[in-house]
């Protein structure tokens, strides 16, 4: 009982002051076909009504910067400052943004009911009640900006701006993520003497191949030899060995091996500093 209650408060309060009265009044009327569901659907319902919610919202938000840009235009024939102009091309670029929030939204909730067990029909219609909306606000800001234009008044077209803008915030993010994971990752092999030589890992001087002062491997060093990890997940690995030999450089104290009359672990105390010297970790073991 008390979901059902929820489900049709947040139904009310999600369609409040929406023009199109009748047909929210329709939908609101059929919420009990949706409180029957189970509890996992309940939820997932409650999270469809919040977005619903955000993007009346939003919609009603646009619908009174509208009222601004009219009030700020003036009437026709009449003198619109540079001031008033600017605040409407900014208003106007706040609009755009917000649409394009809403449309990323929509799509987001019908990947999410696509996805959804069963299938739920009044949560689709207000899906496509939302996209229409939508749609419709597109079509305003059109008209809105070619009533502008009959004033002499440029509107920025900001549309393919705000796309643009959320396309390099995105590869933005990408590279920085990129760029997160390759500082993190590092590389571990760990054999014996013989192993390490014959996978030309290291020299018989007990030295790199490729590794070291110079920057770059030599073109036959095997790299399929080395395990790949994040740093900031790696704190120890299991030797399980009578004798093990950290061959590559790193800090003094940053590590330490561990066993009775044995190499138990290697454990990893500061991998900041462990790592700042190489990424490249091998250990020799007998």
């Amino acid at each position: 009982m008390k979901k059902t209650l929820w489900f049709i408060a947040g139904i009310a309060m999600l369609f409040s002051c929406n023009t199109q009265q009748k047909e929210i009044d329709g939908l609101t009327a059929k919420s009990d076909s949706l409180a029957a569901v189970n509890i996992q659907q309940g939820e997932s319902i409650i999270g469809f009504v919040a977005s619903f919610n955000e993007i009346q919202g939003t919609l009603d938000s646009i619908k009174q910067m509208e009222k601004i840009i009219t009030l700020n235009a003036g009437k026709p024939g009449s003198e619109v400052e540079q001031d008033a102009k600017d605040k409407i091309n900014q208003d106007i670029y706040a609009i755009h943004a917000m649409l394009r929030r809403n449309r990323e939204m929509v799509a987001n909730l019908k990947a999410r009911l696509k996805k959804s067990d069963g299938k739920i029909v009044e949560l689709e219609k207000m899906i496509d009640f939302m996209t229409r909306q939508i749609e419709e606000k597109d079509g305003e800001i059109v008209q809105l900006k070619d009533q502008l234009a009959q004033m002499n008044i440029k509107v920025v077209e900001l549309s393919g701006k705000v796309d643009n803008l959320a396309t390099e915030s995105q590869v933005k993010s990408q590279v920085i993520d990129e760029k997160t994971i390759a500082l993190n990752t590092a590389y571990y092999a760990i054999g014996t003497k013989k192993e390490l030589i014959d996978n030309k890992v290291i020299t018989r001087a007990g030295g790199f191949i490729g590794i070291g002062k110079s920057s770059s491997m030599a073109k036959d060093f095997n790299t399929e030899y080395f395990t790949k990890i994040d740093i900031r997940n790696l704190k120890f690995i299991a030797l399980n060995v009578k004798k093990a030999t950290v061959v590559s450089t790193h800090p003094a104290g940053s590590f330490n091996i561990t066993g009775i009359k044995r190499a138990d672990t290697l454990f990893i105390s500061d991998f900041n500093r462990f790592w700042s010297a190489s990424k490249y970790l091998v250990i020799q073991v007998e």
